[in-house]
């Protein structure tokens, strides 16, 4: 998206060092397999408030967890996103841009009756999106795209969760032992993309949950 590109060529990266990017599992894929970095290395996990969909176990009836893009402590004492690339004063850019997140990828528009426009909380500079109306149909469709992955996300989520709930109580898993989980998940997911499915997908996730959450 052009607009996009010529929009955050004016930022400061403000958004890579305040926000919290949430991730798919679709996200954590692609970023896995585009930069060939183990996941444990990019990804933090955010206590959730509330139990979501998307919301993960690390043990039977433990609190729930997202995961989310790692902040790292700079030079300035701030915390950017740990793929934010400081080029120069004030000039900062995205080390993954053609990998970027969902999140990111659509940030900051939403999508509303009225259409696609931006959040009223947004941090670009003002008149970064002034464009925005000529290509609302590749905003929407990235939109779609992001509620279509964070609902499979949601069901591959759903098969660990089930999982990890069928163990003895005293059974705990670390952060790194799901990620396993989810790039395997996803792994089995994209391979069967356009091919006809001989198992159900939710239980495919389901028999992989349990290989990966079995205690020997």
């Amino acid at each position: 998206m052009s607009e996009c590109i010529g929009a955050c060529l004016a930022c400061e990266g403000r958004c890579c060092s305040v926000y919290i990017v949430p991730l798919t599992g679709f996200d954590v894929w692609r970023i896995v397999q585009a930069q060939r970095l183990a996941p444990e290395l990019f990804i933090q996990r955010e206590p959730e408030d509330y139990p979501t969909p998307a919301g993960f176990l690390l043990r039977p009836g433990g609190p729930t967890f997202a995961i989310a893009l790692r902040h790292q402590y700079d030079r300035r004492n701030e915390r950017p996103c740990i793929f934010l690339l400081q080029l120069r004063e004030g000039i900062q850019r995205c080390g993954i841009y053609a990998h970027r997140p969902l999140a990111c990828q659509t940030y900051p528009m939403q999508l509303q009756l009225a259409g696609v426009v931006p959040r009223a909380d947004m941090l670009c500079p003002a008149g970064s999106w002034m464009g925005i109306g000529e290509r609302p149909d590749e905003w929407r469709e990235r939109l779609v795209q992001q509620d279509s992955e964070w609902e499979r996300y949601a069901l591959v989520v759903q098969a660990w969760n089930t999982a990890v709930r069928t163990r003895p109580a005293d059974a705990g898993y670390v952060l790194d032992q799901y990620l396993a989980y989810l790039v395997a998940a996803y792994d089995t997911l994209n391979a069967l993309t356009n091919q006809p499915l001989a198992t159900p997908l939710d239980a495919t996730f389901a028999a992989l949950a349990n290989a990966w959450t079995k205690i020997d």
